[in-house]
């Protein structure tokens, strides 16, 4: 039987609100890292930290959320695949409870919302700020690494090219190989302000040129680069920002580029 409930939205909270808390695998803490609803006779999910492009997961928001379990990225990436089969075929928040309860290993749990300044750590998720700059040196690095390897996974155009990842290096995270012999050596900087990148490009392009063939073309992931467009105004050097979108902006770009230059060659 139907009912209609009379209860205040202040009084439904724990009922019809259930928040998402996720336990990486490497046994680090546990967070919230969203909320599951019903509204107009669906059950509905929403993650501050599940930023989509391509259909790809940003690692970036994950690692600034769980920054001592970066690289259980794969694994939460699998179980925010199980997570959206599973809300897309329940009637109620709370099979989303009984199904994460019925499966522990994939980390994920459904604890009951309390309400407004009552989940400190809903807030924390929420609270925005800039996710660059809080991250040190060698979790940014893991967020280049992962994203590029998800990149050469998934992306249509990056799929299936060859990559050699370096997470021991100083500031050299991966070597992407196209097909013409060419490599991109991919770099991560942190600290260089938006108005001295270009004198950091031409600078790291001397010394770099001298190290590798002159076919190589080096590519720059910079922290404080917000623009969603790459930065090509130097010869083999190319400059993007940090999240996702703006590293396979920066890539397809420079993938498309070599394959036309390599073509209009072959044609002369």
């Amino acid at each position: 039987m139907n009912t209609t409930s009379t209860a205040t939205p202040a009084s439904s909270y724990g009922t019809d609100i259930k928040l998402l808390r996720y336990a990486p695998r490497s046994g680090s803490a546990s967070r919230i890292i969203g909320a599951v609803w019903k509204h107009q006779g669906l059950v509905r999910w929403a993650s501050p930290i599940l930023q989509k492009n391509v259909s790809l997961l940003d690692p970036l928001p994950f690692i600034t959320r769980f920054p001592e379990a970066a690289y259980d990225f794969d694994h939460f990436v699998e179980t925010i695949s199980w997570l959206e089969s599973v809300c897309f075929g329940a009637k109620e928040p709370r099979d989303v409870m009984r199904a994460c309860a019925q499966d522990p290993d994939l980390g994920l749990s459904c604890i009951r919302y309390k309400g407004p300044g009552r989940d400190g750590d809903l807030m924390s998720l929420i609270g925005g700020g800039d996710t660059a700059k809080m991250l040190d040196a060698n979790l940014l690095k893991a967020t280049v690494i992962l994203t590029v390897e998800h990149l050469v996974k998934e992306h249509p155009v990056l799929k299936g090219l060859p990559l050699e990842l370096f997470p021991q290096a100083s500031s050299e995270c991966a070597r992407l190989h196209l097909q013409d012999g060419c490599v991109v050596h991919i770099y991560f900087d942190r600290d260089t302000a938006p108005d001295h990148v270009v004198t950091k490009l031409l600078i790291d392009r001397d010394s770099l040129s001298k190290l590798w063939p002159a076919s190589d073309q080096f590519f720059f992931a910079f922290a404080q680069i917000k623009t969603a467009l790459p930065v090509t105004l130097i010869s083999k050097m190319t400059a993007t920002g940090m999240k996702l979108p703006h590293i396979a902006n920066g890539l397809v770009r420079l993938v498309w580029s070599i394959a036309s230059t390599t073509q209009h060659t072959e044609t002369l």
